[in-house]
């Protein structure tokens, strides 16, 4: 079913059969580049369209996607955009369209938004992107629909074909396409995997909202909707600092004992009276001011006078904000400091979602097994401290044996109750893994399956038909942790709607030693005491002594070379 078109800007067409001939004949879209495959990448670009069509093979797809081929299949890419263009139906000549490959892996968004720009403010029937060494890139595009449909008639195979005179061209970068089994290695070591997996992520169905109670409770969950004030804050006009309240000016003669916080004020009722008073507490019925201990001398027993003009330590009732004010933003992470906002504000509920609530699962007969040739489990404990960190709530699942039914029971409706599910040891393609055919029959998706990581970069996400999400981790203790500091942030950030932050990053001594010549490699760091890390070796991923003590773990770019980014 196609998604509404009402406030779409464009419709896409995205060529996927081609014979990748220089490719060996290999399905080039389904070629994973940081563990997503170049259709999806595509299909990301093109998620704000209405209509999407891919040409091609049939495609476990999302179902909104328009499938069709070109008859005779292989009949050449101007052919593939006729049968897709076709698919579009009777289209508005004003209409735009993004034509491109299945074959650019680091296509974004925003480059096909900045194609549809430039073309309006163009007013060119096409504008094609520029790759780095300004060649133009036929396909990757976006058309005016008459201009595509007069181009159509009669063009050969080529896509130059179409390509009309007055067509536009803008540089973009990062447009280098995949043709050669170079061009593919090459992409994969680029692929950010922590950006993969953050796009692969945003396919989840964000968590529906509830409200609650601004307690401990909420930690960790995002507000769904701005934080707004019921009550003014301060509630009423109040002492900034222990000083004493004032009448008119000085001299003040003192009239009775402190007032302290929470405790109802006598009021002053003559000018040049005064009361002792404490921080936070009501200001009295008829003072004026709050003048501070320190800025005040006593004359005798009970005079008071003050040479400081115009000193006021009052906090006036609204200062901060008034009733009715937005406080905080939807997508703020409810902290400790937010939640006593909504206290402070009179906010009896919020609405949020979250905090995400995980099912973590041990698997393999190995693990835990009183035979010989059996081990203990040694990464449960430091994902579910990681977990903690990244404000998940964590539920122990029960152990999944090397079973496929064990690994669909984990799955299935009647799992254990969690938002997501994570099994440690389930990602691997062996006889005992059972993962990849359970979550098919679920009904499951695979949004993500690996990344160019070393440790953790076998890792899996995927959708299940209810709305639950699964993260399938390596079975070794070090793999599994920094896998669920890859995988979980970006898991949790989308399926409670958390707003964007930027990332840590640092420079780690000694990360060009560390660093593999052409994956991510995560290590354990500490500060140097003068503001930067020193990164560690692991000496094996299969037990922890690498990891005590450290007080972090960050992501070094291959070969070492730039900033690295912090995990935990």
């Amino acid at each position: 079913m196609d998604r509404p078109t009402v406030s779409s800007r464009f419709d896409a067409v995205i060529l996927a059969g081609g014979r990748a001939r220089r490719l060996a004949g290999a399905d080039k879209p389904a070629s994973l580049v940081g563990g997503r495959r170049l259709i999806d990448i595509a299909l990301a670009a093109v998620a704000d369209a209405g209509t999407v069509v891919v040409v091609g093979p049939d495609r476990d797809l999302p179902d909104h996607v328009r499938q069709v081929r070109e008859d005779p299949p292989f009949a050449g890419p101007a052919a593939a955009v006729a049968a897709g263009f076709a698919a579009l139906g009777d289209l508005p000549d004003d209409r735009a369209v993004a034509v491109l490959a299945a074959d650019l892996p680091f296509l974004r968004a925003a480059h096909i938004e900045a194609l549809a720009d430039h073309r309006d403010q163009e007013r060119a029937p096409v504008a094609l992107a520029l790759d780095e060494e300004d060649q133009p890139q036929y396909l990757v595009g976006v058309w005016r629909a008459g201009s595509l449909r007069a181009a159509l008639t009669g063009a050969d195979a080529s896509m130059r074909s179409l390509i009309p005179a007055e067509a536009a061209a803008l540089a973009l970068v990062g447009l280098a396409d995949v043709d050669t089994p170079d061009d593919l290695a090459d992409a994969r070591r680029q692929a950010d995997p922590v950006a993969a997996i953050t796009a692969a992520a945003a396919a989840l169905d964000p968590l529906a909202p509830a409200d609650r109670a601004p307690d401990a409770d909420v930690l960790g969950a995002v507000l769904a909707e701005p934080l707004r004030a019921v009550a003014p804050f301060p509630a009423f006009d109040t002492s900034a600092m222990d000083g004493y309240a004032v009448r008119g000016p000085a001299p003040w003669r003192l009239v009775g004992s402190a007032v302290r916080a929470g405790h109802d004020a006598p009021a002053l009722t003559e000018p040049g009276s005064a009361l002792p008073i404490a921080t936070g507490a009501v200001l009295p019925p008829g003072a004026e001011r709050v003048i501070r201990y320190e800025e005040v001398v006593v004359v005798g027993d009970n005079t008071l006078t003050s040479e400081v003009v115009g000193r006021d330590d009052t906090r006036r009732r609204g200062d901060s904000w008034a009733a009715g004010d937005d406080l905080l933003p939807a997508g703020t992470v409810v902290d400790a400091a937010a939640a006593g906002t909504a206290r402070a504000a009179g906010v009896p509920l919020i609405r949020v979602r979250g905090p995400l609530r995980a099912v973590l699962h041990t698997s393999g007969d190995e693990v835990g097994a009183d035979t010989g040739s059996g081990i203990a489990d040694t990464a449960s404990l430091p994902v579910t401290a990681a977990l903690h960190g990244f404000g998940v709530r964590v539920t122990p699942g029960p152990h999944l044996p090397d079973s496929a039914a064990a690994m669909r029971a984990a799955l299935g409706p009647d799992r254990t109750p969690g938002d997501v599910v994570i099994i440690i040891g389930a990602t691997g393609r062996g006889a005992a893994d059972h993962l990849r055919t359970a979550l098919s029959a679920a009904g499951g998706r695979i949004l993500l399956d690996g990344v160019p990581v070393r440790p953790g970069g076998s890792l899996l996400l995927a959708a299940l038909p209810d709305g639950g999400a699964v993260v399938g981790l390596g079975g070794n203790p070090v793999a599994a942790l920094t896998g669920a500091a890859l995988c979980v942030p970006p898991v949790r950030d989308a399926l409670v709607a958390a707003a964007p932050v930027a990332p840590e990053h640092l420079r780690v001594t000694g990360a060009t030693a560390l660093a593999h010549p052409r994956l991510w490699r995560a290590v354990p760091i500490d500060p140097d005491g003068v503001g930067g890390w020193v990164g560690r070796a692991v000496d094996s991923t299969a037990e922890l002594r690498s990891l005590a003590g450290s007080r972090g773990l960050a992501l070094l770019p291959p070969t070492g070379v730039g900033l690295a980014r912090r995990l935990i």
